[in-house]
């Protein structure tokens, strides 16, 4: 069962942080019980039998995305882990003295000088060395490489702390583990891929511990998602990995809980069985832009220079081959750094399938040329052009289809819907321009009935557009006098000539 802990964020009402800090609470004892007996390290307070496992509430938050290794299939990052649980026998109400400075007769002894605060300690026997006296959950990363201790975040390895009124046992520690996780390449460079990290005890199964989420990551969904701006309550926004700029952004993250058989050896007496999990999927794609602008612009540019060998001479066949050539060996070497950045397994990716057709269609180029040079003896020069045209126009086309279904997958991106309005707004600028300067050169003294007074003030000089309109007279002028002059020169000359 999925749960999840409020956030603190302005955005969400007060009321609804009350809510879920309700679902949170309900998880535990409805209050505290200081007569109940500490769990033990060996759960000896802890009656599993008519209590079930006991509860452990996990929060967490991604402090930044380190490194994504699609070769070796590994990903490391820098976590955040909050444990929350109860454990009333190894804590007590919080007893300070009051301070009576400048008092007559003040005691320190008396029972109305101490007063509680409302908060929660551990008890005395305890407050030395709270992690080796005190019952602890024992998380670790089930699928970490190497087995890395965590670094405690402040809690003072155990912390204290009040939900909703209710004290409860609290342990953060920090986590800069590296993973390993399966990757989909089916897709690349448009691909998404789902970085799971695994939390479980080595130590207390199924039966003795139960791991469960907070409501704070998505206010009682499942995920969080990066357009509902929920995902700076999950991730930090100043993360360069997974948010700033880096080959992976971070999509959505959610959480699940399950429970694995870890014991493989149950005809033994005491097998563990199976042992409580928690899962935080971070959901990543990667970046095509870089792939995009450095390597299929460039093959996209070469594919259509090779339109270049349907129109050379049909007797050429050198030209048309060497053309053809170079465009195939750039192509390969264009290919090789895009594969290199992948693992050597065997998946056909979107990038393979669009270099095979773009090496089809120029193998189907070459064919052309060879067979365009066999048969211009037989065929008339002017049916032969034709073909060739007939040729280099579906050539393009088939091209250009290719292109079409490689980028496809970029509509489905956000940054999509911007960068159609981005290019709207540009080609409409730039057709306004080509349209005034036109506009100038036919009729320069019509370059006002084009736009109102108002937009005309802001392309035009401060002078009111004299300035330019004088030149544009001018130039206007300059063409007919030319005109006038060259005509004078031409008839001259004819009298000239019949004079001779």
């Amino acid at each position: 069962m999925i749960r999840h802990r409020p956030s603190i964020s302005r955005g969400m009402s007060f009321s609804m942080r009350r809510s879920t800090l309700h679902k949170d609470v309900s998880e535990f004892s409805e209050s505290y019980d200081p007569s109940t007996e500490p769990v033990g390290l060996d759960m000896g307070g802890h009656d599993t039998h008519l209590l079930g496992p006991k509860t452990v509430m996990l929060d967490s938050f991604v402090i930044d995305l380190l490194h994504v290794d699609t070769g070796a299939q590994t990903f490391r990052l820098k976590l955040l882990v909050n444990m929350d649980w109860e454990d009333d026998g190894t804590i007590e109400p919080e007893m300070k003295h009051r301070r009576n400075l400048g008092r007559r007769g003040s005691g320190s002894g008396g029972d109305g000088d101490v007063y509680r605060t409302g908060k929660y300690v551990p008890r005395r026997e305890y407050r030395e060395d709270p992690l080796s006296t005190t019952w602890n959950p024992n998380v670790v990363l089930v699928n970490a490489i190497a087995d890395e201790s965590p670094v405690e975040a402040g809690s003072k390895f155990h912390s204290i702390n009040m939900l909703n009124g209710r004290p409860v046992v609290s342990r953060s520690v920090i986590y800069q583990p590296t993973c390993r996780c399966a990757f989909s390449f089916a897709n690349f460079p448009f691909d998404e891929t789902d970085l799971v990290v695994k939390l479980s005890s080595n130590k207390w199964n199924s039966e003795q511990v139960h791991f469960m989420w907070s409501h704070r990551l998505s206010g009682g969904g499942n995920h969080v998602s990066r357009d509902a701006s929920h995902l700076r309550r999950s991730v930090d926004s100043n993360a360069v990995g997974g948010i700033g700029l880096s080959e992976f952004e971070i999509v959505t993250v959610r959480v699940t809980t399950g429970e694995k058989e870890v014991d493989c050896m149950s005809r033994y007496d005491n097998a563990e069985g199976e042992f409580s999990e928690a899962h935080l999927v971070i959901r990543v794609r990667r970046d095509p832009y870089s792939y995009l602008l450095r390597v299929a612009s460039v093959a996209e540019l070469l594919m259509f220079l090779e339109v270049l060998s349907f129109l050379t001479h049909d007797d050429d066949l050198c030209g048309r081959f060497s053309i053809s050539g170079t465009i195939f060996l750039a192509m390969v070497s264009l290919y090789g750094p895009m594969a290199d950045s992948l693992p050597k397994v065997s998946v056909v990716t979107r990038v393979d399938k669009w270099h095979v057709q773009n090496f089809i269609l120029l193998f189907a180029s070459n064919v052309e040329n060879l067979v365009a040079c066999v048969f211009r003896k037989y065929i008339e020069t002017q049916y032969d052009d034709i073909v060739e045209s007939i040729l280099a126009i579906i050539y393009m086309y088939l091209v250009a289809k290719n292109l079409f279904w490689f980028i496809e997958p970029l509509k489905e991106r956000e940054d999509y819907a911007l960068l159609l309005k981005w290019y709207e707004v540009r080609a409409e600028y730039f057709w306004d321009e080509f349209r005034r300067f036109i506009s100038m050169i036919r009729h320069p003294w019509t370059v006002m009935s084009w736009n109102k007074k108002a937009e005309v003030n802001k392309v035009i000089p401060h002078d009111g557009g004299k300035t330019k309109l004088a030149l544009a007279a001018w130039a206007v002028q300059a063409l007919c006098s030319w005109e006038r002059e060259a005509r004078l020169n031409n008839e001259d000359q004819l009298k000239n000539e019949k004079t001779i």
